[in-house]
């Protein structure tokens, strides 16, 4: 193999190899939602047509956590449903009324319902959106995504090494003999 092929080889092993430390890392940074969060910054996959016109399918919001005290009364924010049954994990509204209930815990009324602080995301002021990045990231942090991307490769290269080890230890026998 060429000075090019193993150029080109070495660079796709690279960049698979950051690709699926990425992907581990966000799925390893899940919290209970299924929505990676990296301290007090989350990914959110729009994967439904609920946050349209302001946001479409397939849209990463890099949405930065406020601290409650930020979070004030007309402030547009994204939050938790609460309902696990419903399929709509995430939704936007305005922040209608405030309520701090202890040192630690704060109520917001948003949109007419009751939501405890815990279950704000952020203010959408803040957020960034990125087109189309979070379907790729929602297919390789999927089931088969991971399996296909991170799991057979990395068999494949442990077998390889196995299969190369067993050649070099049978060659090297033949040698001596």
């Amino acid at each position: 193999m060429g000075k090019i092929g193993r150029f080109i080889l070495n660079t796709v092993i690279v960049v698979w190899l950051i690709t699926a430390l990425f992907v581990t890392v966000c799925l390893l940074s899940y919290n209970e939602f299924r929505v990676t969060t990296f301290g007090k910054t989350a990914l959110l996959i729009i994967d439904s047509d609920e946050l349209e016109p302001d946001y479409l399918e397939g849209d990463l919001l890099i949405v930065k956590r406020n601290s409650d005290a930020k979070i004030n009364v007309g402030d547009r924010v994204f939050y938790y449903n609460s309902d696990m049954d419903s399929s709509v994990l995430i939704y936007n509204g305005k922040v209608e009324d405030k309520q701090e209930v202890s040192r630690d815990e704060t109520t917001y009324t948003i949109d007419g319902h009751k939501i405890s602080g815990v279950y704000v995301v952020g203010k959408i002021d803040g957020s960034k959106s990125i087109h189309g990045v979070g379907k790729i990231l929602g297919l390789f942090t999927s089931k088969w995504g991971f399996m296909f991307l991170v799991i057979f490769p990395t068999l494949f290269a442990i077998i390889y090494e196995i299969l190369m080890i067993i050649e070099a230890k049978r060659s090297t026998k033949e040698d001596t003999e």
